[in-house]
């Protein structure tokens, strides 16, 4: 051995080989972190296709309802007066006097209690009615499919047999409905 030995095995390999695990060692902690950023970022990935699909589905259930919204939108800002008139009308053009007549129809100009809590624009209809309980209740479910912005306020039944033989009594039907009218500037 000579003078040199422990100089050359001191710098000559255990020196290099101390890097080269130190580096071995920072190239396997960054190769796993890269790994899991990877990870990260595939997982992103797949979720947001996920998401993609998922809009993809929803549009496609989605788009044909779009012609019956834009016809509920254009009843929801339609003027309340008419509308309630032609729903009724056409109503009581199916039953024949004795099943379902209507007796009145009212737009008051009193916004009522409801329609005092209420920040758009609303009418207030006072409408009676003498028939069947069975054709009232048939109408009073097309006036709340056919207008969803109506609201029931009032709503009183009386037994109506003024002189009349029992066989031929009908009910007196008096309600007062809220009906607004939607204004998109507003919301």
């Amino acid at each position: 051995m000579s003078a040199y030995t422990p100089q050359i095995l001191r710098f000559g390999l255990a020196t290099p080989a101390l890097f080269n695990c130190v580096l071995l060692g920072a190239v396997l902690i960054l190769s796993q972190k890269l790994q899991q950023a990877r990870a990260r970022k595939q997982l992103q990935y797949e979720q947001h296709m996920a998401r993609l699909a998922t809009i993809k589905e929803i549009e496609a259930e989605v788009a044909p309802k779009r012609k019956g919204f834009e016809s509920q939108k254009r009843i929801l800002q339609a003027d309340p007066n008419q509308l309630f008139t032609r729903i009724s009308d056409s109503i009581l053009s199916r039953y024949q006097s004795i099943e379902l007549e209507r007796t009145g129809m009212v737009f008051t100009l009193d916004r009522g209690r409801i329609g005092r809590l209420m920040q758009v624009d609303a009418a207030r209809v006072k409408s009676s009615f003498e028939g069947g309980y069975g054709p009232m209740q048939e109408a009073l479910l097309q006036v709340e499919s056919l207008m969803p912005q109506s609201l029931l306020e009032e709503f009183k039944v009386t037994r109506n047999s003024e002189g009349q033989p029992r066989k031929q009594a009908r009910l007196s039907f008096e309600m007062t409905h809220i009906c607004w009218k939607a204004n998109e500037a507003a919301q």
